[in-house]
């Protein structure tokens, strides 16, 4: 970002900068790590991300627009997925993909990859500009997306590209429920499963369980465990729909459409089966499961198809 200034026309520049980016930051959002001109930051919500990064842009054009000598041409990009933190950095996919991304960014422009739009799907306020499926050094092809056009030039015209970055933690919804009436085993078997997944029970219907973890994967896992051990001890096919996006607290309840998405899902499996979204399986690129297609399929009550995909390990 920044040219060969000297010590005094760096740090001029950096100033504003930081201050402009840590007034932008919500409570919630975490500053990872801040190294030369560059910031890692974490969000509790993919539509956070965008909010955040479309107000540090916005900042920075009204800068630029009334300092054109020290102009602050910043790229941003986002992108949502499981990673690991280590000596206070996070590391993995999502952080690798987005950091990829900015480097493909124009200035003022904010990408987001697929991990992070799968959850923004529902979100009608973040609306995004599908730039189709773009090759990234060193990963999978990624679709990219645009939550932000890029800065006008010094011509005044706008570039045709590309943010900077970072990862969100959200919830992650599956059901569970065989096609019987649920015996009070399995009903035992379920609990204790959660317990050990890291999942939350949040309500029940009927004979299904609704569950919410912190990261897919204990999702699947624990949909795993409860299904091996409800068929061997108890005879019982389960089956289980899995679902990542933002949920909302009604009433003290989980909802919201990550809620129905997640039901839905769940509907269209058969005895045994574990299926998940397209935006999980996006999260969980690099990691230890295999994903059949199931083609896409319209879910009741919600908008468009989705690609649906049965997991294994």
């Amino acid at each position: 970002m920044l040219e060969d200034r000297g010590e005094r026309g760096i740090l001029k520049v950096l100033r504003p900068y930081e201050r402009i980016v840590r007034a932008a930051l919500p409570r919630k959002s975490a500053e990872v790590d801040h190294y030369g001109d560059g910031f890692h930051l974490v969000f509790p919500t993919a539509s956070q991300a965008v909010v955040t990064a479309t107000a540090i842009a916005n900042a920075l054009q009204r800068h630029n627009a009334q300092h054109p000598d020290v102009r602050l041409p910043v790229k941003l990009a986002i992108e949502a997925g499981q990673s690991i933190r280590r000596n206070g950095a996070f590391v993995g996919n999502a952080v690798a993909v987005a950091a990829h991304l900015v480097g493909l960014a124009e200035p003022g422009q904010i990408l987001v990859a697929d991990g992070a739009a799968g959850l923004l799907r529902t979100n009608k306020a973040t609306p995004l500009r599908d730039l189709g499926v773009w090759k990234i050094r060193g990963a999978e092809n990624v679709h990219v997306y645009e939550a932000r056009r890029p800065d006008p030039s010094a011509d005044g015209t706008t570039r045709p590209k590309r943010l900077s970055r970072d990862g969100t933690p959200h919830r992650h919804r599956p059901e569970y429920g065989d096609r019987g009436r649920p015996s009070r085993a399995s009903g035992v078997i379920v609990r204790q499963e959660l317990r050990l997944h890291g999942g939350v029970e949040v309500d029940t219907a009927g004979d299904g369980f609704y569950a919410t973890f912190d990261m897919p994967s204990h999702a699947i896992d624990c949909a795993f465990a409860m299904r091996d051990r409800i068929q061997a001890e108890v005879g019982i096919e389960i089956r289980a729909g899995i679902h990542s996006g933002e949920c909302e607290v009604v009433a003290g309840k989980v909802g919201g459409m990550a809620v129905v998405i997640g039901g839905r899902i769940r509907d269209r499996a058969g005895a045994g089966d574990v299926l998940v979204s397209r935006t999980v399986k996006d999260l969980l690129v690099g990691g230890p499961y295999t994903f059949t297609a199931r083609g896409p399929a319209a879910l009741k009550g919600v908008p468009e198809e989705w690609e649906i995909y049965a997991v294994s390990r």
